[in-house]
C-alpha cells in the first residue's frame, strides 16, 4: 500500500505500486477530532451533479461524496467476484445458486438527506435512470449485462444478469450511484439534465448538499446523522476556478486549501510556500490526442484527413512522446502505452508501439498521396490540405503545453495544426456532437478495464457512448469482450494484448502520458491515504487537528460567514 508522499524541494515522485488505501468507516469516539472547513479549487464549474450525467473530475468530486454506491471496491482494486468489496448502502448481499442474480439488503439506518428512508425502490429507479437510452447516461454501456432490478420487498434489491461474467458484482455496484426515487417521480428521461437534483443533489453520503452559487461556490456540510458516521470535516466549499494560475494563487495564499493536479512549476513553488504541502497519489489516468475518424459535417463519411489510417500512423510517428512527457511532466508522468494504465496490463512489454521516426512518417505520407508542392509547406491530397484543429481545455496548462509541442513536431512532416482553446464544458459539447478534428483528452479509467468498451468499442459510438471519435474495429471489440467475460486469466490476458495491439496499430489517438497526480494541500490538513480511484473518495476522512484550526475552521456547522 502506498501512502501519500510529501514532496521536498526536488519535487520528484517515485511510484512503486498502485494500491489504494481505505479510510475509517465509522465516526471517531472523540468528537473533538471532528470539525474544520476545507476550500477546494475546481478546474471548472460542474455542468450537472446528477450521477448518470457526470463524467468529469470536477463533477465526480462532489457527487461521489453526496451519493453512495451499494458497495465500494477494496484496496486491491479487485473486480472479479465480490472479494474485498466493502458494504455501503447495502449492508449485505446474497448470490443466487446459479450466480445469475444478487440480492442486496439495504442498510436499515440509511436515510436520504431530506430524512426519507432509503429503500430498494431507490435502487430500481436509479438503474432505470442509468440505462434508459433517453437519459443518455455516460455509464449505460457499463451496465448492459444487467437485465433488470426487482424489489421483492422494501429492503431487498435483486440484480438479474443476462449472463455469468467475472465482473458481475463490480458491474452492479461500481458504476451505479443510488438516487432518491421519491424526488424523481414522473421525470421526463429525455430532459434529465433539467431536473432539480441536477443542481441541488439529495443523497445518502456523509456530506450533504447545502447550496450552489453559480460561478462562486458549491457548499457541502457533514451529515451529522449519517448511517456510516459523520464526516470528520464540518464543511467543504468547492470553488470553480477555471484559470490555472488563479487556482494556484488561491492555494498559495491560503484562500483555497486544496487544488489538483499541480504542474511542474507549481510543484516547485509549493515546495517553497509555507503552509502548503504536496501529496502525490498514482492516478488511473491517461492523456491522449484523440482523433475524429468521422467527417464533422457528415458522420456517415470518414474524416477527410483523419479517416486515413496512414495519416494517423504518420502523425504518431512524427510525435516524440518521450520528449513531450519529459518537457511537460519531468518525473511526474510516463509515456502512455495505450488506452489503459500499465498497472492493468500484465504484459505491456509485448506491445509494439508506433516508433518515433520523422523520416518514415514523411515516406508514409508520400506513399499515401499526401504531397508537398513547391509553393506550400502543408501537404495536400486531391485538393484537401493536411490540416487539423486541436481542441484544448483552457484550464489545463499541461495539455496546452503538449499541444504546442505537438504543433511544432507535426509541422516538420507538412501538417498544419491549429489550436483552439475552450472552456471544458464547451469542449465536451463539441466532442460529444462530433464537431472536431482532434482534442487533447484525458480519461480516468475504472478498474477492470471496462473503460476499453465504454470509450473505444463500436457500441459506444453515438448516443450515451463516449467513443466520440468513431473508432470501430471488430477485432478490438471481440478481444475486449473476451477480456471482460473470460473466467480464465490466461485467456483474458492474451485477449487484452491483442486488443491493445490492434488499437495501437490503428492509431485512433496518440497515447501521450500516464499521469501521477500531485496535489497541493494546506499543511493543517491530514488527508490519510489518497486513493488511486480519486482523492475525493477519502474526503470524509480528512481531518484538521484542533490545534491547527483557523477562524474558517471554527465556524462549525452553522451558517456560512
Amino acid at each position: 500500500m502506498i501512502a501519500p508522499r510529501f514532496l521536498g524541494s526536488s519535487v520528484l515522485l517515485t511510484i512503486s505500486a498502485l494500491l489504494i488505501g481505505c479510510g475509517r468507516d465509522s465516526a471517531p469516539t472523540d468528537t473533538r477530532e471532528q470539525g474544520g472547513t476545507v476550500v477546494i479549487a475546481l478546474s471548472a464549474e460542474p455542468a450537472s451533479l446528477l450521477p448518470p450525467l457526470v463524467g468529469s473530475d470536477h463533477e465526480q468530486a462532489i457527487t461521489e461524496v453526496v451519493y453512495d454506491r451499494l458497495a465500494d471496491i477494496g484496496a486491491a482494486l479487485n473486480t472479479v467476484g465480490d472479494a474485498g468489496f466493502t458494504p455501503r448502502l447495502a449492508s449485505r448481499w446474497t448470490w443466487a445458486a446459479d450466480s445469475m442474480s444478487i440480492a442486496f439488503t439495504m442498510h436499515p439506518d440509511a436515510r436520504w438527506h431530506d430524512g426519507t428512508p432509503a429503500t430498494s425502490s431507490d435502487v430500481q429507479r436509479s438503474f432505470v435512470l442509468y440505462t434508459d437510452p433517453r437519459a443518455e447516461s455516460r455509464n449505460a454501456q457499463l451496465l448492459t449485462n444487467i437485465d433488470s432490478v426487482s424489489t421483492p420487498d422494501a429492503q431487498t434489491a435483486t440484480f438479474w444478469f443476462k449472463r455469468r461474467s467475472p465482473q458481475q458484482f463490480y458491474d452492479a455496484v461500481h458504476h451505479l450511484f443510488v438516487m432518491p426515487a421519491h424526488l424523481l417521480v414522473d421525470v421526463d428521461l429525455a430532459q434529465l439534465a433539467t431536473v432539480p437534483l441536477a443542481r441541488a443533489p439529495v443523497g445518502t453520503g456523509r456530506f450533504a448538499f447545502v447550496g450552489w452559487t453559480s460561478g462562486q461556490r458549491i457548499e457541502l456540510r457533514a451529515d451529522s446523522g449519517n448511517y456510516r458516521g459523520r464526516a470528520m470535516l464540518d464543511r467543504v466549499y468547492f470553488v470553480p476556478t477555471p484559470d490555472f494560475g488563479a487556482a494556484t494563487v488561491k492555494l498559495f495564499t491560503g484562500e483555497a486549501d486544496f487544488f489538483s493536479p499541480l504542474n511542474r512549476e507549481s510543484l516547485q513553488q509549493a515546495a517553497r510556500t509555507p503552509g502548503v504541502r504536496v501529496w502525490s497519489y498514482p492516478a488511473l489516468r491517461y492523456l491522449h490526442l484523440a482523433f475524429n475518424l468521422r467527417d464533422p459535417a457528415n458522420r456517415a463519411r470518414p474524416h477527410p484527413v483523419l479517416g486515413d489510417v496512414a495519416v494517423r500512423r504518420a502523425l504518431a510517428m512524427a510525435t516524440n512522446r518521450e520528449r513531450i512527457v519529459r518537457t511537460v511532466y519531468d518525473s511526474i508522468g510516463s509515456v502512455a502505452i495505450g488506452p489503459a494504465p500499465r498497472v492493468f496490463v500484465p504484459d505491456d512489454s509485448l506491445l509494439r508501439q508506433i516508433p518515433y521516426d520523422v523520416s518514415a512518417a514523411r515516406t508514409l505520407l508520400d506513399s499515401a498521396g499526401w504531397v508537398l508542392s513547391s509553393s506550400d509547406s502543408v501537404r495536400s491530397r486531391a485538393g484537401v490540405r493536411l490540416r487539423l484543429e486541436i481542441l484544448v481545455p483552457s484550464v489545463s496548462v499541461n495539455r496546452d503545453r503538449m499541444a504546442v509541442l505537438l504543433q511544432d513536431q507535426l509541422r516538420l512532416i507538412g501538417a498544419e495544426v491549429v489550436l483552439q482553446r475552450l472552456e471544458p464544458n464547451a469542449l465536451i459539447k463539441l466532442t460529444k456532437a462530433g464537431k472536431f478534428d482532434a482534442w487533447m483528452g484525458g480519461w480516468n479509467t475504472s478498474p477492470g478495464l471496462v473503460g476499453l468498451r465504454q470509450v473505444w468499442s463500436t457500441r459506444a459510438i453515438g448516443g450515451e457512448g463516449d467513443n466520440t471519435g468513431g473508432y470501430s474495429s471488430n477485432v478490438f471489440d471481440a478481444n475486449v469482450d473476451s477480456v471482460l467475460t473470460s473466467f480464465d486469466p490466461s485467456v483474458a490476458r492474451r485477449a487484452l494484448n491483442r486488443a491493445l495491439q490492434t488499437i495501437v496499430d490503428d492509431a485512433p489517438a496518440i497515447w501521450l502520458v500516464e499521469e501521477v497526480s500531485p496535489s497541493g494541500m494546506s499543511s493543517r490538513i491530514e488527508p490519510g491515504v489518497l486513493p488511486a480511484t480519486g482523492w475525493w473518495h477519502a474526503l470524509p476522512e480528512w481531518r484538521i487537528p484542533p490545534a491547527l484550526r483557523n477562524d474558517r475552521d471554527r465556524a462549525g456547522l452553522g451558517p456560512a460567514n
